[in-house]
């Protein structure tokens, strides 16, 4: 297990690790006249718990005490990446929520670690392509929805679209480009910059993620696409 970037593999043996298979969904209902029952609409997903049971290594109390000590600066602070032995190509954002209480005082006390995780989705590989006025396949990997931060010279005119072709989604950004400027488009925060400095986008631009396989194009100029793959 890794945590915050610190192997604590030399301090724990895990033994178990309990979690979701997939995260509960938010529903939301909503009364419609005429109509037995609610109308039911998923709103995004429940935070994720996850419990990982293990044993301090050491075999004498001193043992146990140097672990402990070295565990507990590992363990405190805010939220960490958190690397899990049964899928160590991904990572969730999680916080420990303290208060595991060690079985006994040597030879391997067991002891339970409980994880929060605000962000419901892992993380995966880095993810780069490049996109184009002519449109182009763009594969998010992973099985849940990616937002990317998406980086472009946009070519001479008055105005710059990224246009997800396959939801119909698109974000313009309107500026007296001359082909010198860099356009940075965070579609998770919903921010644009043009140079550095915050930009508006148009009000009718809709910020997009990726999700399988969507077909994306430029107005113009080639775009540069980089995400982390998302998996339940």
């Amino acid at each position: 297990m890794i945590f915050g970037g610190i192997d604590l593999t030399p301090y724990l043996l895990v033994t178990k690790v309990t979690r979701p298979i997939v995260p509960k969904v938010r529903l939301d209902e909503t009364e419609v006249p005429g109509m037995d029952g609610s109308h039911i609409r998923a709103t995004g997903l429940e935070p994720v718990e996850i419990a990982v049971d293990c044993n301090i290594v050491g075999g004498s109390l001193d043992e146990v005490a140097e672990a402990r000590a070295v565990l507990a600066s590992a363990l405190s602070g805010g939220q960490k990446a958190l690397v899990l032995d049964d899928a160590p190509e991904r990572y969730m954002l999680a916080r420990y929520r303290g208060g595991a209480e060690q079985g006994r005082n040597a030879h391997m006390p067991n002891l339970t670690l409980a994880f929060y995780c605000a962000d419901p989705a892992a993380y995966g590989q880095r993810r780069s392509e490049q996109v184009t006025a002519s449109q182009r396949a763009v594969a998010a990997g992973g099985n849940y929805r990616a937002y990317p931060t998406v980086t472009c010279k946009p070519p001479a005119g008055s105005s710059w679209t990224i246009t997800n072709v396959s939801t119909g989604r698109f974000v313009r950004v309107e500026a007296s480009f001359t082909g010198a400027q860099t356009v940075v488009l965070d579609m998770r925060a919903e921010r644009c910059t043009v140079n550095g400095a915050d930009w508006p986008v148009t009000v009718a631009s809709d910020f997009f993620s990726l999700d399988g396989v969507q077909q994306i194009k430029t107005s113009g100029g080639t775009a540069t696409l980089e995400w982390e793959e998302r998996w339940l």
